[in-house]
């Protein structure tokens, strides 16, 4: 088996070195000419670990008459000029709620890039960070791969379900890559188009993430597992995303429940030693750190996907009925993913994990 794993650009220098010279910097006041009349995505902003997390709330447009069009609600009813924040009122702003002219909900007077950042105010009373991101489309040149998770036991019986469903959606067999875990040897197949890596690394999930940067080039992958099911629309919420800043991560969910989401190639490069030393990691051990975020947390800069439907935001999943789906005997329930017109089984409490 030959891998086609090529050091990252991240390996000329430190990480620390790199992050250092890629990060937005924090500037005071705001370049009002950058942002009057052009969509952003407004969003809350989470200082991580190692860098910072973004969750949609809504694409808005700050219009020159102090109107907002797109996304509003009762907290942001219009916009006005700051005049006490410390920097010159034509290059900061406040959001007045659309229940009273006098009452602020947040306050603007940095960037972070070009990247405006605001505090909220109206409640609960603490600081909490906000931002608004330019609503840039992606590179029509971004190459994105699909990675579907499974396992030796059962790839066979749930791999060729998902394949008819992605060829329905229009993605070609070339753009699926498939990892089976828990193989006795590595090895690499194609089987009718499709990249199938066979892998000794057993992680559940986790082990398509090590895998995927070692095997593809891509720029990012879209992880799902073998287990969902998706509806008409998939590819275009997948394919729509921000494309702004170069995400590491843009989980399906704000704290990436079920590993679903997309992964840049050097993000899982950087991870790479971290996912190899987690070989053998026990179910519980495995959704544990999966519940945490840990990935969002090892992020540089992670934004969490938003639903075009619901006018960009970011959507937690959502638990429904339970169904014996693989017909075993050992019911399942199943779990929406809205943001990505997706849904998965998973295992209920008295289900063996290993078990389908």
């Amino acid at each position: 088996m030959e891998r086609i794993y090529q050091p990252s650009l991240l390996n000329n220098t430190t990480d620390q070195d790199y992050w250092s010279e890629t990060k937005p910097v924090l500037t005071q006041g705001i370049d009002m000419n950058r942002l009057i009349g052009i969509p952003h995505l407004f969003s809350r902003l989470f200082d991580t670990r190692e860098g910072f997390h973004v969750v949609p709330i809504g694409v808005m447009t700050l219009q020159a008459d102090g109107r907002l069009t797109g996304y509003s609600s009762a907290t942001e009813g219009k916009w006005i000029p700051y005049r006490q924040g410390g920097v010159s009122p034509d290059r900061a702003f406040a959001f007045i709620t659309a229940h009273n002219d006098w009452l602020p909900s947040s306050t603007w007077q940095q960037m972070m890039g070009d990247m405006p950042i605001g505090f909220y105010c109206d409640g609960p009373e603490s600081p909490q960070k906000l931002c608004l991101v330019p609503q840039v489309t992606i590179p029509g040149e971004t190459r994105i791969v699909y990675l579907i998770a499974s396992c030796l036991r059962f790839y066979r019986r749930t791999v060729p379900t998902l394949l008819e469903q992605l060829y329905e959606e229009g993605i070609p067999p070339e753009r699926i890559k498939v990892v089976v875990n828990g193989c006795p040897h590595s090895d690499d197949r194609m089987i009718d188009g499709v990249a199938y890596a066979f892998s000794t690394h057993n992680a559940w999930e986790y082990s398509t993430l090590y895998e995927a940067p070692l095997r593809w080039e891509f720029d990012y992958g879209m992880l799902i597992h073998d287990t969902v099911r998706i509806f008409p629309g998939f590819r275009r919420k997948v394919e729509t995303f921000n494309g702004h800043l170069p995400w590491d991560f843009l989980p399906a969910t704000p704290m990436g429940r079920c590993l679903l989401g997309l992964y840049a190639h050097d993000f899982l490069q950087r991870q790479n030693s971290w996912l190899e030393s987690i070989d053998g990691i026990d179910k519980q051990n495995g959704v544990i750190t999966e519940v945490a975020g840990e990935l969002v947390l090892r992020a540089r800069m992670a934004l969490a996907i938003g639903d075009p439907e619901r006018n960009g935001q970011a959507c937690e999943a959502e638990y429904r009925e339970s169904i014996d789906e693989f017909n075993t005997g050992a019911p399942r329930v199943r779990r929406v993913f809205p943001t990505l017109n997706l849904h998965k089984f998973i295992h209920t409490g008295p289900v063996s994990s290993e078990s389908l």
